[in-house]
């Protein structure tokens, strides 16, 4: 019996070594296959399925933070508001620019308008009476009395002039004595300091004359363009009375809508509001700090749906997903609870993460556990459907 035993053993370790030494190891079952190409395994993270960061597309200092983290919030809520005292005046400056082009002229603006006018018509008339007067009044009397005096003292030296060389001329034919060259030398420059005196007149007659030429010259330039600049004056205060009667053009009240819209938009951009309904879940901002453009103030989720993004679901693997799949997930802090799933996308393009090609899939929580918390480590396992 002892003997038999022994041949028994031996024959199984000689089975065992031939099998060992060249026959190849029998091929997985159908079901080991079955199971390997039906899913795929992944980590992930636990995030709200609706997230958003939110910050200023201005810059301005911080007046008001009436949220703190942790609390709930409404669409359209207040979160952050910035220091818009002059956003408000310029809105109300747009809006009663606008409602005054709407609503036309006032009567008293119109009656003023009119005032201008007329008063403008009036300036006009009398620069027009000023002109007149200098072309044909009182300056051509002084120059017609400037002009005759000329005349006269040319005469006068033409008459002097023409004694002292009848004079001279004489002289030398009655010059047959000694008494008559005395005689005639006295005369002579008697004759001689008259035209001397006769010439000082004519010459300030001429500049007399010149004077009042010149003069009416530049008080004629004058005069015009006082004409000119109050004809302007009376065609600016027509066209606008014209314009008040008119009132407002389309273009005109369309600008105007415009530039309220503008100052509208400027002000809402001084206020952060909730763009969905959820909760605060990180604050970074005080009143009193100057925010610049895009800077990231507050995290607001909704902490009521969760969703699982995978972060090393291979190349290999994700070929195996497919859209609406069921997902079993567990999570690291809730050891012992399995939560049911869905694959509700798979991104297309790859990430390489630490040296492996891999790609995200969003998988939804379908039976969230109340005490999950945003950015938990979880392990989804992904059955194709």
């Amino acid at each position: 019996m002892k003997k038999l035993l022994i041949g028994i053993i031996v024959l199984a370790l000689v089975a065992g070594c031939s099998s060992a030494g060249g026959t190849a190891t029998p091929a997985p079952t159908p079901a080991a296959k079955k199971t390997q190409a039906s899913g795929a395994s992944a980590q992930g993270y636990v995030s709200p399925v609706r997230k958003a960061d939110l910050a200023f597309r201005v810059s301005g200092r911080v007046i008001e933070v009436p949220v703190k983290e942790g609390d709930q919030v409404k669409t359209g809520q207040p979160l952050i508001k910035l220091q818009d005292a002059d956003l408000k005046a310029a809105l109300a400056q747009a809006q009663a620019d606008l409602a005054h082009l709407q609503a036309g002229a006032r009567p008293e603006e119109i009656a003023e308008a009119q005032a201008n006018l007329n008063a403008a018509v009036s300036q006009a008339a009398l620069a027009a009476t000023d002109l007149s007067r200098l072309q044909n009044g009182l300056q051509a009397v002084d120059l017609a009395a400037a002009q005759a005096q000329l005349a006269r003292a040319e005469a006068d030296l033409k008459v002097a002039q023409d004694s002292y060389d009848f004079l001279t001329t004489g002289r030398g034919i009655a010059a047959d004595s000694i008494s008559a060259d005395r005689v005639l030398g006295y005369q002579e420059e008697l004759r001689r300091a008259q035209l001397a005196v006769l010439r000082a007149a004519r010459d300030a007659a001429q500049q007399r004359l010149t004077q009042v030429q010149t003069g009416a010259s530049s008080e004629l330039h004058a005069a015009q363009a006082r004409v000119g600049a109050a004809l302007a004056q009376r065609d600016s205060a027509q066209a606008q009375l014209d314009l008040l009667k008119a009132g407002a053009a389309v273009e005109q009240i369309d600008a105007a809508k415009a530039r309220v819209a503008q100052a509208q938009a400027a002000l809402d951009e001084a206020t952060l509001l909730a763009p969905f309904d959820g909760t605060i879940a990180e604050l970074t901002v005080d009143p009193g700090e100057v925010i610049a453009p895009g800077t990231l103030l507050i995290s607001l989720a909704d902490l009521t749906q969760w969703q699982v993004e995978t972060d090393d679901l291979s190349e290999v693997d994700v070929v195996a997903v497919q859209p609406e799949a069921e997902v079993k997930i567990t999570v690291d802090a809730l050891p012992g609870v399995t939560l049911k799933g869905k694959v509700i996308s798979i991104t297309p393009r790859s990430v390489v993460k630490r040296g492996d090609v891999t790609y995200t899939v969003k998988v939804a929580i379908t039976d969230p556990d109340p005490r999950l918390k945003w950015g938990m480590t979880a392990f989804v396992d992904v059955r194709s459907k």
